[in-house]
């Protein structure tokens, strides 16, 4: 096999792949990049095996593989090189080296992840019409050869291995003292975008064992039905990008390889995820529709992107722990993720701020709010992360490129509506993580509470809380998600409003009437449910975001102003009262608090 080389980059390269412009040499560093890691990754996994023979099981020893890879290379270069670059190779084969050094763990066998070095030696003698035999490993009769596609065994159940052999009649496999029997292969599917030679070839992949975060992932094809909606949904989506986002085109082509569906989802709460060792991979529900797939995969290549740079040249330093708040996430994150998710949204902001420029009536106004709401929220997580500690000289430099393509969307006027919608929605997620992962000092809650209990004024100033992930499987993102349904048409909101319980079960199952009412703009109402809410119980953070922001919407003040910024702290001396049988109203609380502060 060709030794990989040694890769550089110059702050000018990383100007530019900083910068949300299109470079066809920056894209092809980062392939490159990667590309290199997986070669160095398969030389090690041989390394490993060859010290460690009892990880091949019952295959045939790993050097016959590899003979067999290095001999397709050699008469196909190119095809080779291609099944090295799928993401699904670096996935495994570093999940095989976790194995081989016993950092990690699954369902399989040993010797089932090592032998897909033997399955990537067969996709290479098949696509260089070799003539070989060899080993397979088999997951209840099904074989996966990346590439190619997947085909059924019969008679063969669970982990299993069977012999593959290629010669002038076609392939034909053969297990235990079975004959030999043709295979038939269920060929990958691809998906086409319109738009000529720059239009991508992207693998949707519902077989292969390593195409998401759980490993080994048992085969599931899809039914034509929803294959052939793929299609469709793809084209259209490619097609909206090269008219409408060509630089988002462009480097999708370069870069985007892989596509791993998930069922459909909510239409407002789809799922989507990148695979850290799989540059050029992505994980994504059924989409709704062209415009959510387009910048679904505008947002997950550009985790893809981040974390080969990072091969290059590390961003961050040393990470504390997971304690950055993430406008878009329920929990907290590490700084590298909150990196991430402003590098991804930073891109996602760019999109909507050209998308809504070219839509109207009800998707006009779910445009503005998407992009009101991804500006303020990257504008804010944009700003911790410029501030934070662990950022490398590199890592600030690259951050302050972004700051700057933000700073081009700062003045992009929204209209009213989407605006204050998207304001609210920012400041409930805000809050409610806050009262999910704020922990207040123990000594300031009895503060506060001696105080209270003796009528004195509260306590001058608050001290920091320290962030402490708490338990919560709350959706923080709840309402936001409520108003989207609420900007795209009234019927639909009001369908799930009167039975919040059967028809908002996607969202949310946790729901209530006082945060239909708080979307609706009822503030009397939500102020009085959520009260309810709390006097009945130790409350949401759901329930605490918004009935601060029902208070503040009627009456804003000292006691909004504590729950909106300190809810934690609010909830922490209620409970702490509550358990001296005191139970104070949540509303005279926050506002003791909130003048004092």
């Amino acid at each position: 096999m060709t030794l990989p080389p040694n890769h550089g980059t110059t702050p000018e390269q990383l100007d530019l792949l900083a910068s949300g412009r299109f470079d066809a040499d920056a894209a092809g560093l980062l392939r490159d990049v990667e590309r290199t890691r997986r070669l160095l990754a398969l030389r090690l996994v041989l390394r490993y095996v060859r010290d460690h023979p009892s990880a091949t099981g019952p295959l045939r020893p790993v050097d016959e593989a590899w003979d067999l890879l290095a001999a397709a290379e050699r008469v196909r270069p190119a095809a080779v090189a291609e099944l090295l670059a799928r993401p699904q190779v670096g996935v495994w084969s570093a999940h095989l080296l976790r194995r081989l050094r016993r950092k990690d763990s699954d369902t399989a066998p040993l010797w089932f992840h090592t032998g897909q070095l033997h399955a990537l030696a067969a996709a290479a003698g098949l696509a260089a019409e070799l003539r070989f035999s060899t080993t397979i490993p088999l997951w209840d009769g099904i074989v996966v050869l990346p590439g190619i596609g997947a085909a059924r065994v019969t008679d063969s159940t669970g982990w299993d291995h069977a012999v593959l052999v290629s010669d002038t009649s076609g392939s034909t496999v053969k297990t235990g003292d079975d004959a030999a029997r043709p295979l038939e292969w269920r060929r990958i599917r691809i998906l086409r975008g319109k738009g000529g030679a720059a239009a991508p070839r992207v693998h949707l992949d519902d077989t292969g064992p390593y195409r998401g975060s759980a490993i080994p992932e048992r085969p599931d094809p899809l039914p034509e039905s929803s294959a052939a909606r793929w299609g469709e949904v793809f084209a259209d989506a490619w097609a909206l990008l090269a008219r409408d986002h060509p630089h988002w085109a462009r480097e999708l082509a370069a870069g985007l390889s892989v596509i791993t569906p998930r069922p459909a989802a909510h239409r407002f709460r789809p799922h989507s995820g990148s695979v850290g060792d799989g540059y050029g991979a992505a994980v994504i529900s059924e989409p709704h529709d062209a415009t959510q797939l387009a910048v679904t995969m505008v947002h997950e290549h550009q985790h893809s992107k981040l974390t080969a740079i990072g091969h290059l040249t590390p961003l961050t330093a040393t990470d504390a722990g997971a304690t950055c708040y993430a406008p878009w996430r329920d929990d907290p994150r590490p700084v590298s993720g909150l990196y991430q998710g402003v590098h991804a949204f930073t891109a996602v902001a760019e999109f909507w701020a050209r998308q809504r420029e070219l839509s109207t009536g009800p998707d006009a106004e779910l445009a503005h709010f998407e992009f009101a709401l991804v500006r303020a929220q990257v504008t804010e997580a944009l700003g911790a992360l410029r501030g934070h500690p662990a950022l490398t000289d590199v890592g600030r430099r690259f951050a302050d490129r972004l700051a700057r393509r933000l700073a081009a969307l700062r003045d992009a006027e929204v209209p009213a509506g989407p605006l204050a919608a998207a304001e609210v929605a920012v400041q409930d997620h805000r809050t409610a993580w806050r009262a999910a992962h704020l922990h207040p000092m123990r000594a300031h809650v009895l503060e506060c509470a001696h105080r209270w209990s003796r009528g004195a004024p509260a306590p001058g100033t608050t001290p920091h809380s320290p962030v402490v992930a708490g338990p919560t499987t709350d959706k923080l993102d709840s309402k936001a998600i409520l108003t989207r349904v609420r900007l795209a048409g009234g019927a639909e909101f009001e369908a799930m409003r009167s039975n919040p319980r059967a028809e908002a079960r996607e969202v949310d199952a946790d729901l209530t009437g006082a945060d239909f009412a708080l979307v609706a703009g009822e503030h009397d109402r939500a102020r009085a449910s959520y009260a309810a809410e709390l006097a009945t119980g130790p409350g949401r953070p759901g329930t605490w975001s918004g009935y601060a922001l029902a208070l503040h919407a009627l009456s804003p003040g000292p006691a909004s102003r504590a729950l909106l910024d300190h809810p934690h702290v609010v909830r922490a001396v209620r409970d702490e009262l509550d358990r001296r049988d005191e139970a104070p109203d949540v509303e005279r609380l926050a506002a003791w608090l909130g003048t004092a502060g």
